[in-house]
């Protein structure tokens, strides 16, 4: 049980600590895309680290937590799976009930915001049909307001005004364009969704709670530099500012495109970006190590 213990605390401690620490890292000037890798694998890895806690609870004997704590018994036998027998029904019962709850809560939003998807996607298309729209690669509104946006899903789609075309530069038309074809290009739609359902079902833990927010400002910068990539960022500057965009996120996406240029990844960057998604994604469990071998150098010294 001890480790299983030590685990839920890695856990509980990245739950709780990381969304400072990965606030900082995006704000320190790394690639959107790398940071809403970091994001995410931060939150599969306390989703991971949580289930792998549970299951050496449940397991008979622990799965192959005796092998790996034995050493750590013999020298602390005090506070050892020996001296708390008792516990061990117990936790495992709890824990395996909180996660099945918790998956059933996941699996029911998940079902809830599919389907709901599902409709509007429809509802778009109804709407766009009676319009006189006809389906293409981008399906454009006879709608004098600047509209532009996209829909996820198997047969997403880019949605535009007319309205949106007058207003524009050709060179801003397909800056904009380009920032709607990277959201389905990078399935954004998708990665919001899921941090959406995540922050509904497990808002008790801050990670959880802050992951939606940060999810929907870092596809909307991913977006931006690929569009900036293209068009340049002045192009997508003054795209935004002739459309007014609206959303509170609108001054940080000018802010970023003033101080950063689209281009491709570098080297260093990929590097980092993997290094550090690698990191995110196994921090509980390099947590839970680096406390058991303090535990056990302290206990046999």
């Amino acid at each position: 049980m001890i480790l299983a213990a030590v685990l839920l605390f890695g856990v509980v401690v990245i739950g709780w600590c990381s969304p400072r620490l990965l606030g900082r890292l995006t704000a320190g000037g790394i690639s959107p895309g790398t940071a809403l890798a970091w994001w995410l694998l931060t939150a599969l890895g306390v989703l991971v680290g949580t289930l792998v806690a549970v299951l050496l609870l449940a397991l008979p004997d622990h799965g192959p937590a005796g092998a790996i704590t034995r050493i750590l018994h013999e020298c602390w036998a005090a506070v050892g799976h020996s001296g708390l027998p008792g516990l061990d029904p117990l936790a495992g019962t709890f824990a395996v009930t909180a996660v099945a709850i918790g998956a059933a809560r996941l699996a029911v939003s998940t079902a809830r915001r599919r389907k709901r998807s599902t409709l509007l996607h429809r509802r778009h298309l109804d709407v766009l049909r009676l319009s006189g729209a006809r389906p293409g690669p981008t399906l454009w509104l006879p709608d004098d307001r600047p509209i532009a946006y996209s829909l996820g899903g198997r047969d997403g789609l880019i949605v535009a005004s007319h309205g949106l075309a007058g207003r524009l530069s050709p060179r801003e038309l397909d800056a904009v364009l380009a920032h709607e074809r990277a959201h389905l290009r990078g399935r954004h739609h998708f990665l919001s969704g899921c941090a959406e359902t995540l922050g509904r079902v497990l808002r008790f833990v801050p990670l959880m709670r802050e992951l939606p927010g940060a999810v929907r400002l870092l596809v909307e910068l991913a977006a931006d530099r690929a569009a900036a990539a293209g068009h340049g960022p002045e192009t997508v500057r003054s795209a935004l500012l002739s459309i007014h965009a609206a959303g509170g996120d609108t001054a940080l996406r000018l802010r970023w495109l003033t101080r950063h240029a689209g281009g491709p990844a570098r080297f260093p960057d990929r590097v980092r970006a993997v290094a550090g998604g690698a990191l995110a994604l196994f921090a509980a469990p390099l947590l839970t190590v680096g406390l058991m071998f303090t535990a056990g150098l302290v206990s046999c010294w």
